[in-house]
């Protein structure tokens, strides 16, 4: 993510799900994302667009560099600990040290240090990027369900079943999140970024990626990325195009 290396963060493939993206937008439709994470794909978007996100420090640290703060380029170990544990004094700065001064971005997953790596600065230099095109964006700390969109083309890339989530926010219903989605589509374009889906959303775009996540020989796992449309809506823009 910030580089703020956010599990799940879409770094490596945020350019072609845009295009993708920006291939069904229509003319002028405004661009909501109900799991903004590191901002990868948000940053790219233009237009009117609507970043939300469970996870309150992400939103406080978004909300602060809109309004000029600047992140630290340099982190002891003894300020992480200590941001750790008096999380609520700076929500903002919690935010930053959380994902982007830790091992793998894992929310306080443990100090990021190498002889040869400054994360601290890294995370600093790729958010400070990334909000340079999303000065204009509305952030919002709320969950995914209470968004009611109309009209809106929605991108999802919310906690993948089966994998690591990001802590803080709890427990990830997928089967619950797919239901909403299907409620959405009726009146939304709606894109999910997942690895599977149930059997009435359709695979539009695939990727093979290697992910921050490793297993058991601390090898970086293989995933296939995928985005999905409900089939509600592949048909729309069936029809969008042939008229």
């Amino acid at each position: 993510m910030i580089d703020i290396r956010y599990f799940g963060g879409k770094a490596r493939i945020a350019k072609p799900i845009v295009e993708y993206l920006k291939s069904i937008r229509e003319e002028g439709q405004p661009y909501i994302e109900p799991f903004v994470g590191g901002g990868w794909v948000m940053s790219l978007m233009d237009g009117e667009r609507i970043a939300c996100d469970k996870h309150t420090y992400l939103i406080e640290m978004y909300k602060a560099m809109q309004n000029g703060w600047i992140p630290p380029t340099n982190l002891t170990k003894e300020e992480y600990e200590y941001i750790k544990n008096n999380r609520d004094e700076k929500p903002y700065l919690t935010g930053f040290v959380g994902f982007g001064c830790s091992f793998a971005g894992k929310w306080f997953g443990g100090f990021a240090s190498s002889k040869d790596r400054n994360y601290c600065l890294n995370a600093h230099n790729s958010i400070m990027k990334k909000m340079e095109t999303m000065k204009d964006v509305k952030f919002y700390d709320c969950d995914y369900k209470e968004i009611n969109p109309k009209g809106l083309l929605v991108y999802c890339d919310p906690p993948y079943q089966g994998t690591t989530q990001y802590g803080l926010v709890g427990n990830f219903d997928s089967n619950e999140f797919w239901d909403v989605v299907r409620e959405w589509s009726k009146e939304n374009m709606v894109v999910v970024s997942e690895y599977n889906a149930p059997e009435d959303f359709v695979e539009v775009w695939s990727k093979d990626v290697k992910t921050d996540i490793r297993n058991k020989d601390n090898k970086k796992e293989q995933r296939i990325e995928k985005l999905f449309l409900h089939k509600s809506n592949l048909k729309q823009i069936i029809h969008n195009e042939t008229a």
